[in-house]
């Protein structure tokens, strides 16, 4: 009996079907469980009064925001809110600073992570204010510059702290560095230099977060805030100017993590004429913090007299970062003028005759 070619491909066709169905059901089941299987979490939060931070762990690539919150009895005092651009597997850290005075001693700070307006993640933080949070210390200087950080410290009392420095780009966090176990039994200096160029008038914002260990409980956590804005910025060494009649030599050190692509500007006026040279070099090197270049300018058809200097370090946009004021004179040498032979002849001719005279004399006498 020979088999029925339709029945043989109706089979086949509904062999297919299935086939595919089973496999987009599967397809199907696989995603849910991934969507099931992906998270979003907050895995650290801290506030106090200044400063707040959350880190937020993802299991796929995740677009939300984060909404900061700070409360007294109930009632909002004071909110923020940061976008997320969280890549799959990687944590992400923010910081807010927050901007109002506090009135009491406990507040609550509270943050959400946001998705398409519908809140996936929240956790608190008790805040105190005032004598409850009082560290043994006080900061002393604080103080956030173009090439690094420098924090003073003064104890109360004899204490051991790890003091975290973050330089904040916005709401992140884009340098950090934690100095451990730091001994609190005299006035105590920490000094950070910034590790990477900063963008020149880019305003910056500095933490302190510092922890200190207390014997039967948790670490105190107190922040501190300090803002700078990112300039060019190099000095001219007094002790490396040298001015004569030949020209000028000029050593310029950088001061800042900004890139400083400038020239040496020499200006000299002379007192008695009032007349003004002005000479420009561009600088060899481009100056960062702690890096120096020597540069040099040749005067040219200057004359004797009495000379007052103006030496300029001076940007691209002609900005004078640094100036620096001298003064030197080139003397006027008398001419060498020759004696004329005629004239020294008459003292010789004397000198000789006055010699023959006395020889003669003497022969005579000896006659």
């Amino acid at each position: 009996m020979i088999p029925d070619k339709s029945l043989i491909v109706r089979n086949m066709y509904s062999i297919r079907k299935v086939t595919m169905e089973i496999t987009l059901s599967l397809i199907i089941f696989l995603a849910l469980i991934n969507s099931a299987s992906a998270s979003v979490g907050i895995s650290n939060f801290f506030s106090d009064f200044t400063s707040s931070d959350v880190t937020i762990n993802s299991s796929q690539d995740f677009q939300g925001k984060a909404v900061f919150e700070l409360l007294y009895a109930g009632s909002l005092v004071e909110s923020h809110e940061v976008s997320l651009n969280i890549k799959a597997n990687e944590a992400a850290t923010k910081v807010i600073i927050w901007g109002k005075q506090p009135q009491q001693d406990y507040y609550t700070a509270r943050v959400s992570i946001y998705d398409d307006g519908k809140v996936i993640a929240s956790t608190s933080y008790q805040v105190s204010y005032g004598t409850v949070s009082l560290p043994s210390f006080h900061v002393v200087d604080f103080s956030p510059t173009n090439s690094g950080i420098k924090l003073l410290l003064q104890p109360f009392n004899p204490s051991a702290v790890d003091i975290k420095i973050e330089l904040l780009d916005n709401n992140d966090i884009v340098y950090e560095k934690t100095n451990e176990d730091v001994s609190l039994t005299t006035n105590t200096e920490i000094n950070t230099a910034w590790p990477f160029l900063l963008t020149n008038n880019k305003k910056y914002v500095v933490r302190a977060k510092i922890f200190t260990h207390r014997l039967y409980a948790s670490p105190l956590i107190n922040t501190y805030v300090a803002n700078f804005t990112a300039t060019e910025d190099v000095e001219i060494l007094p002790d490396d100017v040298k001015v004569d009649e030949y020209g000028a030599s000029v050593t310029i050190r950088g001061k800042s993590q900004v890139p400083f692509d400038g020239y040496l500007v020499v200006e000299n006026r002379n007192r008695m004429t009032n007349q003004t040279q002005t000479y420009s070099r561009q600088l060899e090197d481009i100056l960062v913090s702690g890096t120096e270049t020597t540069a040099g300018v040749v005067w040219k058809g200057i004359a004797p007299g009495t000379y007052d200097v103006v030496i300029r370090a001076e940007d691209n946009k002609n900005f004078t970062a640094d100036k620096y004021e001298t003064v030197f004179r080139i003397p006027e040498y008398p001419a060498v003028t020759a004696t004329a032979t005629a004239n020294k002849i008459p003292g010789f001719t004397a000198l000789f005759l006055a010699a023959m005279l006395l020889l003669a004399a003497r022969r005579v006498k000896g006659g």
